[in-house]
């Protein structure tokens, strides 16, 4: 049946151009006419002139005369495309991929490099008429889409690592990033490497001690955005499955319990025990011992009251709707289970603002057989690198003493103005390279990046095997990320 009604539509096609052509083409002449037309009454006082000489004699009137009768014409072509729809009709709109389009020429020459500078920004590809390299140093997000063992690797992600004199962050999934341009960026600056399976250095498990952020460093308890940090971690910790509207009730209410004890843990736990793992420990505490923390939490007045209403909200509900709910944030939190990944997590030897400051290149390696049981651990570093460059971004008037200077690296300066200054003056905008995009499943901190945080010295690049990853993520909105990647 199908294929009957291609065959009667490419028909009803054929015999509907065959039809309205001719009729086309008729008003195509006749605005071409009517538009040559005008353009000879402009040069009305030469008409005249034309009629009263000789044909030898009047040769010069034409030099007037002739081209606007032509620009006349073309004037008419234009309007009969515009208003007739024949670009459509006869198949010329060359719209099948939306406004995506190849490069014409001037742009392409433009990539190439300003004044010669050929070293200057991001690789984006080589000129196929020139074969010269296209460069792109704009503040624009980018989006790369190419299928498995393309070349995205080898052509685009390892060439700029080497090269690119700024920060990046670079989810790397096999840890080939890191073998080959890790020690090559030590020359920029500092090199951490977050490898929790040890699969950077030869391919097997038997790499070297893997660099280490525990997100909870960040949060203290005197903060009044302690519960807009810890909202912010149970939104990475949690994945709300794309199309699944019915899990959205037991999401919410796993993100409020696992909210209140990340608040309560940081409020009351000693600094060598705050951390993922130890909320993990909760979760997974016999009834009545966990029964036992909810009452404290009950009796906390840390946070503003939050751990406290946190703890009255899941004691209020019957025991069944609680139980599922409780199931759901263990289910969420089950990775906090691998020691390899709990080792990850239990300190920090950085600060991600450090990006904005001082050049610093951090590798999140993660293997792919391990990506579906593990993935929430990279959401969670992408989700907490974005919160601290925007928190950075956000606070301009710090004292010395405010900066992280977890990496050991020297603080950078404060400027006369009381503003703090990059180590380097030249500093552009730190880069994520998020390959293995959809592994994050749907970010809304990586959502909101792309349409806010240029201005805050942040540049994105995702890359992904093709767009329909990207509308199984974000469903109708994927026209709007893609939207506000430039490139």
């Amino acid at each position: 049946m199908r294929s009957f009604m291609r065959v009667m539509g490419g028909l009803a096609r054929f015999f509907g151009r065959l039809i309205f052509t001719p009729i086309l083409l008729g008003w195509l002449i006749g605005a071409m006419a009517f538009g040559a037309m005008l353009g000879a009454l402009v040069a009305t006082p030469f008409i005249f002139a034309f009629f009263d000489q000789e044909p030898g004699q009047s040769a010069w009137q034409w030099i007037v005369f002739g081209p606007l009768m032509v620009v006349g014409a073309v004037f008419g072509f234009q309007y009969w495309r515009m208003a007739s729809g024949a670009d459509a009709y006869f198949g010329l709109t060359g719209d099948s991929h939306g406004s995506a389009r190849f490069a014409g020429r001037k742009e392409l020459k433009a990539l190439e490099g300003r004044n010669g500078q050929q070293d200057a920004g991001l690789l984006i590809g080589r000129n196929p008429r020139t074969g010269r390299l296209l460069r792109y140093d704009g503040p624009a997000h980018l989006i790369t889409l190419a299928p498995t063992r393309a070349g995205k690797g080898v052509g685009t992600v390892i060439p700029n690592l080497l090269a690119a004199e700024r920060s990046v962050l670079v989810i790397d999934p096999k840890g080939e990033n890191a073998r080959i341009a890790g020690e090559a960026r030590r020359r920029f600056g500092p090199v951490h490497i977050l490898d929790p399976f040890g699969v950077s250095d030869t391919g097997m498990v038997s790499g070297p001690p893997s660099a280490a952020y525990n997100p909870l460093d960040q949060l203290t308890p005197d903060s009044l955005d302690l519960g807009e940090d810890a909202a912010t971690l149970t939104e990475a910790l949690v994945m709300d499955p794309p199309g699944q509207v019915t899990e959205a009730h037991w999401n919410e209410e796993a993100k409020a319990i696992l909210g209140g004890l990340i608040m309560f843990c940081v409020c009351h736990e000693d600094r060598d025990r705050r951390s993922l793992a130890t909320v993990r420990e909760y979760l997974t505490l016999p009834p009545d011992r966990l029964k036992a923390l909810l009452e404290l939490m009950q009796d906390s007045d840390e946070a503003g009251g939050l751990i406290a209403r946190a703890a009255n909200r899941f004691l209020g509900k019957a025991d069944r709707e609680a139980a599922s709910v409780l199931s759901n944030a263990q289910r969420h939190t089950h990775f906090l289970d691998s020691p390899r990944i709990a080792r990850c997590l239990a300190r920090s030897d950085f600060a991600f603002s450090d990006l904005r400051h001082r050049i610093t290149s951090v590798f999140l390696v993660l293997p792919p057989n391990r990506m579906d049981a593990y993935s929430r651990w990279l959401r969670l570093l992408v989700s907490q690198a974005l919160q601290d460059i925007a928190r950075d971004a956000e606070q301009p008037h710090r004292a010395p003493e405010a900066v992280p200077a977890l990496s050991g690296a020297p603080v950078a300066p404060l400027s006369a103005t009381g503003r703090l200054k990059a180590s380097n003056p030249t500093l552009g905008p730190a880069l994520f390279l998020l390959d293995e995009f959809a592994a994050l499943g749907r970010l809304e901190a990586v959502e909101r990046a792309m349409g806010l945080m240029a201005g805050y010295g942040l540049q994105l690049w995702s890359i992904l095997q093709d767009m329909s990853q990207l509308r199984d993520l974000y469903g109708p909105r994927a026209n709007t990320f893609i939207a506000n990647a430039g490139v």
